[in-house]
């Protein structure tokens, strides 16, 4: 059975492609207040997908209230709940129980490989996009690809095998690492700039100036101190740019809607990782100083 832990976009996305593939599932709510929502809605989801409108009854349960051992754990909180959530289920692991992050950014995947070393924790790079106009409702606003990995390079697990790609369309990465950290790049240079500017990111451009390709040429720096060729960084960051001009950043959403952001595991893990490898970073340094500080006038927190 596969359990997702998590009730945004992109856990429902997860358990609703799951569902809809015929495999055993069942969402992991964080409360009973949670899963009283959504026993009174009839555990119904309505899914909007490219093939169409559908209406799918959600297996559920508040994650900490069952003894049930879990199996295949895909963890689709943000970064910062992480360790928190998972400490909650740790009594319901055992060494065979395989655990599949989704976070934004680095760091949270470190710390949950050093917390369980009995089990084998696998990361991902996800590029779906989705959004919940209203309780219990999801839109697939966008198809992307989900690499996934183990960072210790070992080959993939029997049950990703198994998982049809045509419900999800993942791809095994034995470079994952590197996968996540170009994608973290290319987050450094325009989610925090959308957030300070509160500007979509076609237009950060036009608000950063040169001071967006000061960071660009220090996150390739940063990129060749872990080994990775970042040569094309520049220009893969403005085809996003474009690809993506009238999106909104998760950062940008989640400071309209009062969130704590994910700025700590993307701007400031790179920051923090370019002072421990000796890579001078003024203008990335200037940029998480700035974003902090507009966190701080909002009231939000900055960490």
């Amino acid at each position: 059975m596969f359990h997702v832990l998590g009730a945004g976009s992109l856990g429902l996305l997860w358990i609703a492609r799951l569902q809809q593939a015929g495999l055993d599932c069942r969402l992991l709510l964080r409360d009973q207040a949670a899963l009283q929502r959504w026993q009174a809605a009839g555990n119904q989801l309505h899914f909007t997908a490219p093939s169409g409108q559908h209406q799918l009854c959600i297996n559920s349960e508040v994650a900490a209230q069952s003894d049930t051992p879990i199996s295949i754990l895909i963890v689709a909180t943000k970064a910062h709940a992480v360790m928190t959530a998972l400490e909650s289920l740790r009594y319901r692991l055992t060494s065979a129980s395989q655990i599949l992050l989704l976070q934004n950014g680095l760091g949270a995947q470190q710390q949950v490989t050093q917390a369980f070393p009995e089990q084998r924790v696998l990361y991902a790079s996800v590029t779906d996009g989705a959004w919940q106009p209203a309780p219990q409702q999801l839109v697939w606003a966008g198809q992307g690809q989900t690499l996934i990995g183990d960072p210790a390079q070992q080959p993939a697990p029997h049950w990703l095998l198994q998982l049809d790609q045509r419900a999800i369309n993942w791809q095994w990465s034995e470079q994952i690492l590197a996968v996540l950290w170009r994608k973290l790049a290319v987050n450094c240079a325009i989610n925090p700039f959308t957030l300070l500017f509160d500007c979509s990111n076609g237009e950060v451009p036009q608000h950063a100036g040169v001071w967006l390709d000061q960071c660009i040429a220090e996150l390739q720096v940063l990129l060749a101190t872990q080994g990775i060729a970042a040569q094309d960084l520049d220009q893969q960051i403005h085809d996003v740019i474009r690809r993506t001009a009238s999106n909104s950043s998760s950062m940008r959403q989640d400071l309209h809607a009062g969130r704590r952001t994910e700025l700590a595991y993307i701007l400031g893990y790179a920051c923090s990782e370019a002072q421990h490898s000796g890579v001078p970073a003024p203008a990335l340094e200037r940029l998480l100083t700035a974003t902090r500080q507009r966190l701080s006038e909002l009231g939000l927190p900055v960490d």
